[in-house]
Parts: structure tokens; sequence; C-alpha cells
């Protein structure tokens, strides 16, 4: 136990307060041989309690009196430690899967706090000796048996975000979830409906990196396997299961368009934005091949449909943006024939980083074809980039001699799309010509682009 804890459960201890635990990931990570997680305690003391713990070490914030929470702050060190407290209780959750629960009733019992938990290997307590109370009784045998079992019968049916958490631990953990509990959450999918689509989003992101979270494998394509087979995948993204059995041309591809798009998204660097393009790269295959009975063209319908299924999910605009950047570029050079001025036109569109997102995107799903090829074109894309930058060449448009308010005045032009245009095309320009990249010989071509044309 840190020395932060233990000095926080000796302050505790000072107050005259009843036994404090702490509850959930940290005692299982204890148990496992993990990282810490986030600290969460629980006691049977009502939170108005806590003003007995002294300050200026400890601060209170965030007082729910009504449902038992405080944020509870300490000063270590040169460290600030924040830990989510919650009072034993009874409580049960309405429609919506939302963290306010509708009804709650204080305990002073262990195991009745325990029964409101998710799964059994979170209700686990760990006291100040350091020792881990199990009252369930049945946590500690699933942590040994790497098993994600519901505490009770009605766990997932009160709350169905608890479907999406239960595949999350699975594939961050490497556990298997109980058949009992896979059933009950196969029965009981469609209450994913009823979850508000910021919460869904928050737990799929959590799927998507599953394996950055504990540095396990193949937890990202457990974890999108389990959601595939609980019928969960067509709840969060539509679109995206619109490929299961969508069979391939056999010469490319192992698999069906879902699966590859699966395959892809795991065999991905743990950049959430890099593996959202890559499991939403082929989403337009199913409306290209309706529409015209062909795939061709999938990239930019892909792109219109990526971003309806990131809006949909709450995403931000930024992220969206880049997403369907990548997934609406990811055919470029796909046979390995573009030149290099075509390699240099798609950095300046992109960008560095997302054109090294690109470039990965294009070896995921070469990985993720099951047909072990390489993708030799990702290579060259990056060695491109590399004779650039030695050249000392503006991959960002940042780092032309000019900006818009140069442009702007040297041309006498006011502000507005056509600014924006100039600077695309003198960052092309210098791109080609690095040697170009000063304030008079950009300034000479922006005249000639604003009369002539861009040449």
């Amino acid at each position: 136990m840190e020395a932060h804890i233990e000095r926080f459960f000796t302050i505790w201890s000072e107050a005259g307060l009843p036994p404090c635990y702490l509850v959930g990931g940290y005692p299982r990570n204890s148990l496992l041989g993990l990282a810490g997680t986030d600290l969460d305690l629980a006691s049977p003391a009502p939170p108005q309690a806590l003003c007995a713990l002294p300050a200026p070490e400890i601060a209170l914030e965030e007082r729910t009196y009504g449902l038992g929470t405080a944020v509870v702050k300490q000063r270590f060190g040169d460290a600030l430690y924040v830990y989510e407290y919650t009072a034993f209780r009874c409580d049960n959750y309405g429609r919506g899967g939302g963290h306010k629960p509708r009804n709650v009733r204080f305990t002073e019992d262990i195991r009745e706090d325990a029964l409101r938990r998710d799964f059994t290997v979170n209700a686990l307590y760990m006291g100040a000796d350091g020792t881990v109370a199990d009252p369930t009784g049945r946590g500690i045998a699933a942590l040994a048996g790497k098993l994600i079992e519901q505490v009770t019968p009605e766990t997932l049916t009160q709350d169905a975000l608890r479907i999406l958490r239960m595949v999350r631990f699975a594939a961050e953990l490497g556990f298997t979830v109980g058949r009992d509990t896979w059933e009950c959450a196969k029965a009981h999918i469609n209450g994913l409906a009823d979850i508000s689509r910021e919460r869904v989003r928050d737990e799929f992101v959590k799927i998507l990196m599953a394996d950055a979270k504990y540095g396990g494998k193949d937890g990202v394509l457990r974890g999108l396997h389990m959601l595939k087979e609980l019928g969960a995948l067509s709840c969060i993204v539509p679109a995206l299961a619109e490929g299961d059995g969508m069979e391939q041309n056999a010469q490319y591809h192992a698999y069906d368009v879902l699966e590859h798009s699966l395959q892809a998204c795991a065999c991905a660097p743990a950049d959430l934005v890099t593996r959202l393009a890559a499991l939403l790269h082929d989403i337009g295959k199913p409306a290209a091949l309706r529409e015209t009975g062909k795939m061709y063209g999938h990239d930019q319908r892909g792109a219109a449909l990526a971003r309806s299924a990131l809006k949909d999910l709450r995403f931000d605009k930024g992220t969206a943006d880049e997403v369907c950047a990548l997934v609406g570029a990811h055919m470029f050079d796909l046979d390995n024939r573009a030149g290099r001025k075509a390699v240099v036109r798609m950095i300046a569109r992109l960008g560095e980083r997302q054109f090294l997102r690109l470039a990965d995107v294009r070896e995921a799903d070469f990985c993720g074809s099951g047909k072990g090829n390489p993708a030799p074109s990702a290579g060259k894309w990056r060695e491109t980039l590399r004779e650039l930058k030695e050249a000392d060449a503006p991959i960002s448009r940042r780092q032309l001699a000019v900006n818009g308010g140069d442009v702007m005045r040297e041309l006498h032009i006011p502000p507005g799309k056509r600014v924006g245009e100039i600077l695309s095309a003198l960052h092309a320009y210098a791109l080609k010509k690095p040697s170009q990249n000063s304030y008079k010989n950009l300034i000479r071509y922006a005249k000639i682009i604003n009369t002539h044309g861009n040449e």
C-alpha cells in the first residue's frame, strides 16, 4: 500500500470514524499485481461526518449528502491525491444508465453495500491493514479463475451500461465472462438503447483502447468480438454491423467486411483516432454495394457514414474530422503506384501527424486482411516524409515563411476562403521546392497565384 494511502487511513482513524475501505479497482488490481487505478473509498460514515478529517492536509469537495458521496483531496508531499467517497448504501437506477441512482438507502452492512456493485471482482474491500474483505464470498475466487461475474442476477438488468463495462473489464484484464452473466447480457442487450450516447461512447472508447490499460495482448479484438457476439455493435455503430456476412474478394481478404474491420482495428497502434479510422475505414462498403452493385467509392461514402456514426456517439468535432479524413483517404495509393508528387500532395493535405496515421491505417488494413500481405506503400510514404524533413521542407503550414496576415497585406485581399486557398498552394509549392520557403519567394509566388491561378 502506498505511503499516501497509509497516511490517509491514519488520518481517518485519528478522526474517530468507523472503518474505511478502498473498494473496487484498487483491491482487485492489488491482488492481481497490476498498476493502481482510481481511489474509491467506502465506509458506514455519512459524508458529513468526513468534516472531522483535519485540514489543511485533507479537503472535501462535491459533497452530495442525499447520495452519500464526496470527493476527498489529500495533499501528500508535493502530490495531490483524489479519492471518491461513497457511504455504504443500497440503491437502484432508472432507465438510461445515469450515474445518479433513483433511490438510495444507507446501511452499515458491508455486504449490502457489496450487493449493489456490478461484478464480484469489483466488490472487494481493502482495509487499513491491507487485508481484503470479500463480502459476496465470490470475488476472490472469480479473480483466481479470471472470471467476470455479475454480483446478483439483477445487476445487468438494472443498468445495461454494465454490459459494456463487463466487456471492457474482460478485454482489459484478459478475463472470461461467466456463462450465466453472458447469457443475461445477451438477453438484455436491447437495454443499451436506453443509455445516453455519451456514456456508450466512453465505454466503447475504453474497449478500443483495452490493451493500453495494462499492456495485455489481444484485448481489443477480444472486446470487439464480444460486442459482435452480444449484438452490441448493432446498438453502437449500426452501419458498421451491416458488414457482417458480406463476403469480399478472396484474393485479398480472408474475412467478411465486418470481421476485417475488427481485425484491422486490433492491428492499429494504440491511438484512438487511428483505431477509429481502422475500425470504420470500410463502413461504406455495404452502402456502396447496395446502391451501385460494387464497392467502388466506398471510401467517400464511408467518410460520410463515419461522420454520422461519430456524431451519434457525441464525439467531438476535432476527433470526427480527423477520423473521417483518414477514412476518406484510405484508398490512396492502394496499388503502390503513386509517384512522389502525389505523396507530397497528400502530406500537404493531411499534415504530418495525420499522414503518419494514414500510413498506420494502411498497414492495419493489410494486417487485418488475414492474408499476411505487406503494405509497401506505407513504407514509401514514411520515407518520403523523412526526406522532406531532412530537406527542411515545411511539413506544416505553420512552418511557411508567410502567414495569412502576410498574404492579405501584400496582396491587398480581405479575410476569406481565398486566403486559405493561396496558403494551401504556397504550402504545396514549398514542399516540392523547400529552398523557396522564404518570405520574398513565397509572396512573389502568391502574387502569381492570385493573378494567374495556381500554375
